[in-house]
């Protein structure tokens, strides 16, 4: 019976169990190595595409060299040349007009403090627009895409092959295990030696008549 029915759709599984993980990683660790060996055109047209922002500053933050410099650089001097001119107008007001007016240099004050303040939060604004922290991260997504998956794909190449290899021995071993069980024709009928059996009784009585 094993052999006959059995063996067919226990084939059945071992080829499916063999041709999945073998027929689709030579599709993944294809794109895997496509995409990996030139990633950044295509995170920066997928990117272009996806968000419309200037490709001055997606170049900027993905590529992060020398050559391409920051977007932002001509504001951010600017800005930094405005915040240095109001200092200075609030010194030149403290020397000037304290002095004839003392109920002004607490307001001055408080200018100048605000002024401090503010002059904190814009270097912390330079380095976050600075590409050094943004183009991180991106190395390491694209380290943890390229390495790490491809080592994950050949670990799992290897753990189906060795239970496809399982699958296939524990099935070739089945039918020389079952042949060695013994057949129901082969047991005794226990009934043969029962002497209270019909067929015991009717040969009994045959063999007292013919006495």
């Amino acid at each position: 019976w094993f052999t006959e029915r059995g063996w067919g759709w226990e084939s059945s599984l071992l080829s499916w169990v063999q041709a999945t993980p073998f027929s689709s990683f030579p599709t993944l660790s294809q794109g895997l190595s496509d995409f990996c060996s030139s990633p950044d055109p295509y995170v920066l047209n997928l990117t272009r595409e996806e968000t419309g922002l200037n490709p001055e500053i997606l170049h900027y933050y993905f590529l992060c060299n020398q050559v391409v410099s920051n977007p932002f650089q001509e504001r951010l001097t600017l800005s930094q040349r405005s915040l240095a001119s109001i200092y200075s107008q609030l010194q030149g007001l403290e020397r000037e007009a304290v002095p004839q007016f003392p109920a002004a240099q607490k307001p001055l004050l408080a200018l100048e403090e605000m002024l401090n303040v503010t002059e904190g939060n814009f270097h912390q604004l330079v380095a976050l627009l600075h590409c050094r922290g943004l183009h991180k991260d991106y190395g390491a997504a694209l380290r943890g895409l390229c390495e790490d998956s491809m080592e994950g794909l050949l670990f799992l190449l290897l753990f189906s092959l060795l239970s496809a290899l399982a699958l296939a021995t524990a099935l070739c071993s089945l039918p020389g295990a079952w042949a060695h069980f013994p057949s129901s024709d082969d047991y005794d009928d226990p009934e043969d030696d029962d002497p209270f059996n019909p067929q015991e009784s009717k040969r009994f009585v045959q063999w007292q008549s013919s006495i």
